[in-house]
C-alpha cells in the first residue's frame, strides 16, 4: 500500500489508469442503453417508457450487488472483487445481445448490473490505498475519466455503428472487449491485495451517527439523478419533442460530455487546493441551472444546456467520492462506498429515468427538466450540515 508519507504521484499513475479501464467497460455496457433504447423497444415490440423500466432492473441490481460487496471484501481481496466484477458486467453483456424477450433482458440487466455492484468498494479503495492521500482527488479524478468515457462513446458508438450492426452487434463487441480486459487485470495486477471489512454493529453505527456521511449520501442522489435522469432520455427528448434526426442527436451527446474530462481533473485539482463545499456549491448551482435551460430552451439555447450540463454534472462525482474517502478510517472506505451508494442509484439510476420518460410520455419533459434543475439547486442548503472536520482543505 502506498502510505502518505511518499507524495509523488506519478508511480501510482499506471495502476489508477488501469482501475479507470476497468470502470470503463464495466459501465459501458448500461450507458449504452440510453442511446439504443429506442432501438431496443421497437426490436422487442415494446413502449418507450415500457422499455425505460430496464433502467430500474438495473438499479435494483446495482444496489444489491453494493450491499453484498461489503460482505465479500472480508474474505477477497479487492482485486478479485474487481476482476470479478467487470468480468460477470461483460459476460452479461454479451449475453444481452441474444436476448429476445422482455423478461431476459429485465434479469440480465440485474444480473449484470449486481456484478458491477461490487465494483466501487473495492475500486474506490484501491485507488485511494495506492495513491497518496495529498494526491486522493487528481486520482479520483482520473479513476472517474473511465465512466465519463462511457458518456461520451457511448452514443457517438451507437450512432456509427447501430445501423451498420445494430444494438446486439455493439453489446456484443462492448462485452468482449471487457472480457478481455478483465484477463489483464488478472495476470499484471500487482496492488488490490487488501481486505475491507465487513458490515457490523460497531461500523454501522458509526456510519449511522457521522452526519456528513448522510449529507454525501443525499448529494450522491441529486447528483446520479442529475447525471442519469438527463441522459437516459436526452436523445429521446431531443429526437421526439425538439424534432432533430438520431445521428445528430447521438453525435451531438457524445460530443457534448469531450469537455467534462477537463473539468474532471479541473475539479479533482480544485478540491485538493481550495475543499469541498466551495467546489460543490458551484457544481450543484451551474448543473441545476444546466439541466432547467434543457427543459425550457430551443436552438442555441438548447444546444447550450446541452453542453453546460455534462460539463459540471461530470466534475461532481470524484469531488464527492474524495469527500465521502475522508469521513471515515481507511478500512472502512469500501463499507461507506457500500452504503452510500445504493439510495442515490436506486432513486437516481433507477427511478429518476422511468419517471422523466413517463413524464415525456405525457408531454411534461419540460417540467420534468425544470423540477430535477431545482432539486439540484436546492441541494446547496445542506452543505452546512456537514462536519467541518471531514472537509479537505479545512
Amino acid at each position: 500500500m502506498n502510505t502518505t508519507k511518499h507524495s509523488r504521484f506519478t508511480p501510482s499513475l499506471p495502476s489508477v489508469l488501469f482501475l479507470m479501464l476497468m470502470i470503463f467497460f464495466g459501465m459501458m455496457p448500461k450507458t449504452l442503453l440510453s442511446p439504443l433504447l429506442l432501438r431496443i423497444s421497437n426490436d422487442l415490440g415494446i413502449s418507450f417508457d415500457r422499455a425505460s423500466l430496464f433502467f430500474l432492473s438495473s438499479s435494483a441490481g446495482f444496489i444489491s450487488g453494493l450491499l453484498i460487496s461489503g460482505f465479500l471484501t472480508r474474505f477477497f481481496t479487492h482485486k478479485w472483487i474487481i476482476v470479478t466484477a467487470i468480468f460477470s458486467t461483460s459476460l452479461a453483456a454479451v449475453f444481452l445481445s441474444m436476448v429476445h424477450s422482455e423478461l431476459s433482458f429485465h434479469l440480465l440487466m440485474f444480473a449484470g448490473s449486481l456484478a458491477l455492484g461490487l465494483y466501487p468498494g473495492s475500486g474506490i479503495t484501491t485507488v485511494t490505498s495506492v495513491t497518496p492521500e495529498v494526491h486522493h482527488g487528481k486520482a479520483i479524478a482520473i479513476h472517474e475519466i473511465g465512466p465519463n468515457l462511457t458518456f461520451i462513446l457511448a452514443p457517438i458508438i451507437s450512432a456509427a455503428f447501430a445501423p451498420i450492426i445494430g444494438w446486439r452487434g455493439i453489446l456484443l463487441m462492448v462485452g468482449t472487449g471487457g472480457v478481455a480486459a478483465t484477463f489483464l487485470l488478472a495476470i499484471l495486477g500487482r496492488f488490490g491485495n487488501e481486505h475491507g471489512e465487513a458490515p457490523n454493529f460497531k461500523n454501522l453505527a458509526e456510519l449511522a451517527k457521522n452526519r456528513s456521511f448522510w449529507v454525501i449520501s443525499v448529494l450522491f442522489t441529486v447528483g446520479v439523478a442529475a447525471s442519469m435522469g438527463v441522459f437516459s432520455v436526452l436523445p429521446t427528448y431531443m429526437m421526439v419533442e425538439q424534432g432533430l434526426p438520431e445521428q445528430f442527436v447521438n453525435n451531438l451527446v457524445g460530443i457534448s460530455r469531450i469537455t467534462g474530462i477537463a473539468m474532471l481533473l479541473i475539479a479533482g485539482a480544485f478540491t485538493d487546493r481550495f475543499g469541498f463545499r466551495p467546489v460543490i456549491k458551484v457544481i450543484l448551482l451551474v448543473t441545476g441551472s444546466a439541466t432547467i435551460l434543457i427543459g425550457l430552451g430551443h436552438g442555441k439555447l438548447l444546444i447550450a444546456g446541452v453542453f453546460l450540463q455534462p460539463l459540471f454534472v461530470g466534475a461532481f462525482f470524484p469531488v464527492t467520492i474524495n469527500e465521502l474517502t475522508k469521513v471515515t478510517v481507511p478500512e472502512r472506505r469500501s463499507l461507506a462506498v457500500a452504503l452510500a451508494f445504493p439510495i442515490s442509484n436506486l432513486v437516481g439510476g433507477g427511478a429518476t429515468p422511468p419517471l422523466m420518460a413517463a413524464a415525456g410520455s405525457r408531454g411534461m419533459f419540460t417540467e420534468a427538466f425544470v423540477a430535477l434543475g431545482i432539486i439540484t439547486m436546492a441541494s446547496v442548503a445542506l452543505l452546512p450540515l456537514m462536519s467541518r472536520k471531514s472537509e479537505s482543505g479545512n
